[in-house]
């Protein structure tokens, strides 16, 4: 970077404390700190506090919000809430009809005004920052102005197509998007992808080289204690329905006295969805001295506890709709060292390690799963401690600058 250049990280979904964006925003900020280069987070208007101890300059500046579509409002309370009450098999099915209306209605709403809150925000730069925008919906790029005063724009693409076609959506589909974005920004633009598929499937469509990114994990020292008796299995990061939440009630009641569980759920209320709040209703009722329920979120010090106390992570997720997608969650399993329980047929499977007894293949495996990895527990800790210092190397925040700045040599 010339001399003077920022690095200015741009993260509209960096509403507070909780969750992955403060730490990917705040990683890759002390990471370029810690080289010689100024940084500046832009965060959500929500976000009011301090980064890395007021170390990371922060600025509240956008309103407009990364990933809109799902939100809640008072329809969809109504209808989950009622949903949740039906039995299973029909309350999954309120969910997508419900998702496919609210981004119908997207689609004819108002143009998005991250592009004008981001040129605001840049207003007295002198047009020499790298300016990265790793969290992004296509709704987001759409309006970003070929005025931005600066030296090169990185975005990172951590949804499928698809995806952003479904959730936020532009005017176009996303090709589209990214294709506009290289005809405004030219050689300023930068197209980066968190997996290696990710980056195969956006390539074609954007016309466009788009190089790997890889997540900048920030964890603990790799625990070095023997597996907990009774062994300590965690489900961390938020009950979602892709997250295979509804799996865990029923994995609980087969494992009572064989296990002790921490499921961190944050705030399960009538807007989440109906199989959500079916399975919550059905985990408080397995509460006990071996189930704690965290319904909060967690701030990252507690968080990263959770995670290094952990013998067995449980990632239940719906391997249909994670698909090249990464997982946090799972990268920072890899760089602690413990094992974590996956779907097999998307990234994961291949991110989880040299450790097969982890996968499961489908829902009806996922119990099953489990148990093959708890009876393997001791060797399967030991290969992945053993891995986790290269894992680090490779998925650090160290790494991901070097791919920032390789993109604009």
């Amino acid at each position: 970077m010339s001399p003077g250049a920022r690095l200015v990280i741009a993260d509209p979904g960096l509403s507070g404390p909780i969750g992955h964006h403060l730490g990917y925003s705040q990683a890759v900020a002390e990471a370029a700190q810690a080289r010689g280069i100024p940084a500046l987070i832009l965060a959500g208007r929500d976000f009011h506090g301090q980064v890395a101890g007021g170390a990371v300059p922060c600025r509240a500046a956008f309103g407009t919000r990364y990933q809109t579509s799902g939100g809640g409002g008072g329809l969809r309370r109504a209808l989950f809430a009622a949903a949740a009450r039906l039995p299973a098999p029909l309350a999954a099915q309120v969910a997508p009809p419900l998702r496919a209306f609210r981004r119908h209605l997207r689609r004819g709403a108002a143009p998005d005004g991250f592009g004008a809150e981001l040129a605001a925000a840049l207003g007295d730069a002198d047009g020499r920052d790298l300016v990265l925008l790793h969290s992004v919906s296509a709704a987001n790029l759409t309006g970003l102005p070929a005025t931005l005063p600066l030296a090169a724009l990185c975005v990172v693409l951590r949804r499928t197509p698809g995806e952003m076609d479904r959730d936020d959506p532009g005017p176009e589909p996303v090709g589209a998007v990214l294709r506009g974005l290289a005809a405004r920004f030219g050689s300023r633009l930068r197209l980066l992808a968190d997996t290696e598929e990710l980056a195969a499937l956006h390539a074609p469509l954007a016309g466009l080289p788009v190089r790997v990114a890889p997540l900048p994990v920030v964890v603990p020292p790799v625990p070095q204690h023997p597996p907990h008796r009774p062994p300590h299995l965690v489900f961390a990061g938020g009950a979602r329905a892709e997250k295979g939440y509804a799996l865990l009630p029923p994995l609980v009641a087969a494992l009572r006295g064989r296990a002790r569980f921490t499921l961190h759920s944050g705030p399960v209320d009538a807007a989440a969805d109906p199989l959500v709040q079916q399975a919550q209703r059905a985990l408080r009722g397995l509460a006990g001295p071996d189930l704690a329920l965290l319904e909060h979120g967690l701030d990252p010090a507690a968080y990263q506890a959770l995670l290094a106390d952990a013998d067995l992570l449980l990632l239940p997720y719906d391997a249909a709709a994670y698909g090249p997608r990464s997982s946090g969650i799972l990268a920072e399993a890899r760089a602690l060292g413990v094992p974590a329980v996956v779907p097999a047929g998307c990234w994961m499977e291949a991110a989880a390690g040299p450790v097969p007894e982890v996968v499961f293949h489908g829902p009806a495996d996922f119990a099953a799963a489990v148990e093959r990895a708890l009876a393997a527990l001791p060797g399967l800790t030991a290969a992945l401690r053993a891995a986790a210092p290269e894992w680090r190397r490779r998925h650090s925040p160290e790494a991901l600058l070097d791919a920032l700045l390789f993109t604009i040599r």
